[in-house]
Parts: C-alpha cells; structure tokens; sequence
C-alpha cells in the first residue's frame, strides 16, 4: 500500500471516486488541481483498481450533459455518465476551451439510472467500502468541495 502524496495531488490528472448515502457513486476528475480526499491519497493501489474497474465497465443507461463544452469534454461526461456514474469535474465548464480549475468540482453529468453500490461485484465493494462520503444524494449536489488530505 503506498500513498499519493502531496506533490502528486498537484501534478497528476486523478480520477477518484465516491459513494453518496444513498449508494449512488460519482467519479471526479481533478485535473492535477482538485483537491484528494484522505481515502483517496491513503492507498494509490485501491485507487487505481478502482479506476481499473470503472473504465472497463459497460454503458448501462443513458445521460444528461449539464454545461455546453467542448466535443471532447462532452464525450468524456457522456462516457462516465452512460455506464452509471455521476460525472464531477474541478473545471466548472463554464468557459468553452479555456480550463478554470477550482478548489471544489461540479457536477458535468449524471445518469438517467446510476449504477448503485449494491450493484457491484463483492471485491469493487470491499475497496469502494473506504470511499463513502458525507453526502446525502449527488443528483442534488452541483458543486462539492472537498477537505484535502494534504491540509
């Protein structure tokens, strides 16, 4: 089990994610400026299975795009979203082509049917168990911040 540390937290593009109280999960990306959680930063092995995990799964349900962006950024929150994911971003979309990285993440997408944590397969469950978040419903969310684990 090794950490991501605090250097890295600034440096590197992290896809994360988390569970809300009602078992929905999101993805965030932090585009090497958003802030990690400490369940985040604690295992870098359990993050990244989860990233594993998460980029082989199918499209389960369609999505809805909430900011106008570029065809890329909305390819991306489409991909998330149709396999099940609310989709949070640490640049906000509100300006087309220029990144505004923020110290909190807004929702880009969500699914029409999301993908629940009871969904999952035992072992995803296990490692995801660490990532529960004082959250009571992403769809009622449009920012998040988050406590850095580094501060």
């Amino acid at each position: 089990m090794s950490k991501i540390s605090s250097d890295e937290c600034f440096t590197m593009d992290m896809e994360w994610y988390g569970v809300d109280r009602q078992g929905n999960i999101a993805v965030f990306c932090s585009a090497g400026e958003g802030y990690l959680p400490e369940f985040v930063c604690e295992d870098k092995e359990r993050a990244d299975e989860l990233i594993e995990y998460f980029n082989a799964i199918e499209r389960i349900t369609d999505s809805v795009l909430l900011f106008i962006q570029t065809e890329h950024a909305q390819q991306v929150a489409k991909d998330f979203s149709d396999r099940g994911l609310y989709y949070f971003d640490a640049d906000d979309g509100i300006r087309i082509g220029i990144c505004t990285l923020h110290d909190y993440y807004t929702k880009q997408s969500y699914p029409l049917k999301p993908l629940k944590y009871e969904m999952l397969p035992n072992h995803i469950r296990e490692i995801l168990k660490h990532n529960f978040m004082e959250i009571e419903d992403f769809l009622y969310e449009d920012t998040i911040h988050i406590k850095h684990a580094y501060e």
